[in-house]
């Protein structure tokens, strides 16, 4: 690919991005010292805790409702909930070799720390590794890396996930979840720009993907079905989904994917992005998945696109959740699942994931592992 040419291009495209683009800071390998690497073993050494640990005086303190989806900060053990029928269905990698366009690999000291705190205030069970962008590596901070299935006929073409972290995360840390949605049978377009807040990082990565899917020399040429989108994001990246579900249409149509239709968008613990002042409201079947002890996006500010949305939609709150918990490996909670099963569901309409999101006895709302089920 002539990233010279696309990186032109997108610049006149989206300006948001372009900006952000003569902030980032020159990329530098950081190594650690001696005294960091003593931390990590000491931190590496702390036991998980068995049971939550809630300070006595946070929900007084906070003044918020536990029923809102704020509980405090609290010392969290490792997230473990029994697997119910829709983890049980849609939970195991599906039959497609994949790979990816970057590797990861360790973290540098800022998300091994990180990865602690989603450890101890997050209830992670499994540390996730690091593409080892800038400042940590010498990846740019601004970029995408496509996840595919490797076993597709030339010429086959499968729905595309675009897909986006929240803010400040690592985007290597996305990759064990994209990795699970293309073995399913999706080619995942990561996009990130350390603030993952608007949008532009997914625009980006959607951009990508059309000039890759043209070009002879990329792993996804002839393989990107762009009339079977969907939209995915965690946190600001969830919020960055929906506010960009009434804008990736058109933005592909302009350039140049007139075969583009967005089909879903799904976002879980999703910030208020632009708090759906300057986007139009999400006319496609839109899944929220909050956190039911979610310490960083109170519920309300969850709602706020949710409610807007005048297409098909379902809010569901993931029993026993923190905020991060989405990071964790991708069987340790119903999200993953829900995120190729709504997928199908928009995209191929079968009947095992139509059975969950259709029907007065849909099945979405007697899942153990879910409360506070809603569907308009």
């Amino acid at each position: 690919m002539n990233n010279t040419r696309f990186l032109k291009f997108f610049a006149s495209a989206v300006t948001l991005t372009s900006i952000f683009c003569l902030f980032t800071p020159t990329a530098k390998s950081v190594e650690l010292s001696s005294p960091l690497i003593s931390l990590d073993d000491y931190l590496a050494s702390i036991p998980s805790v068995q049971e939550d640990i809630t300070p006595r005086l946070s929900p007084q303190v906070s003044g918020i409702s536990t029923e809102l989806g704020t509980t405090g900060f609290r010392v969290t053990a490792p997230f473990n909930s029994e697997p119910g029928p829709i983890r049980k269905t849609f939970g195991q990698p599906g039959k497609h070799q994949v790979a990816s366009t970057a590797v990861t690999q360790g973290c540098g000291p800022f998300y091994r720390f990180y990865n602690e705190v989603l450890r101890f205030n997050h209830a992670v069970n499994d540390p996730a590794e690091c593409y080892r962008t800038a400042p940590e590596g010498n990846l740019p901070a601004l970029g995408y890396q496509f996840i595919y299935p490797t076993d597709l006929q030339p010429g086959t073409r499968v729905p595309v996930i675009i897909l986006s972290p929240g803010i400040g995360v690592e985007p290597g840390f996305m990759q064990r979840h994209a990795e699970f949605y293309a073995s399913h049978g999706y080619v995942v377009a990561l996009g990130y720009s350390l603030l993952n807040w608007f949008g532009a990082q997914m625009s980006l990565a959607a951009a990508a993907a059309h000039l890759a899917d043209q070009d002879l020399e990329s792993p996804i040429y002839n393989h990107v079905d762009f009339s079977r989108v969907v939209l995915v994001g965690h946190s600001a990246g969830g919020g960055s989904a929906l506010r960009m579900s009434g804008l990736m249409g058109d933005f592909l149509h302009q350039i140049g994917r007139e075969d583009a239709q967005i089909r879903g968008v799904i976002g879980i613990n999703p910030g208020p992005a632009d708090f759906s002042l300057a986007s139009p409201p999400s006319a496609v079947p839109t899944l929220v998945l909050p956190a039911e002890h979610e310490t960083l996006v109170p519920h309300p500010l969850s709602r706020i696109a949710f409610d807007k949305a005048v297409g098909p939609k379902w809010w569901a709150v993931v029993r026993g959740a923190e905020h991060g918990v989405y990071l964790d490996s991708p069987g340790k909670s119903i999200y993953d699942s829900l995120v190729v099963a709504f997928s199908n569901y928009v995209n191929v309409g079968d009947p095992e994931s139509t059975s969950i999101f259709e029907g007065s006895d849909y099945r979405l709302a007697k899942d153990p592992e879910l409360i506070g089920v809603e569907k308009y």
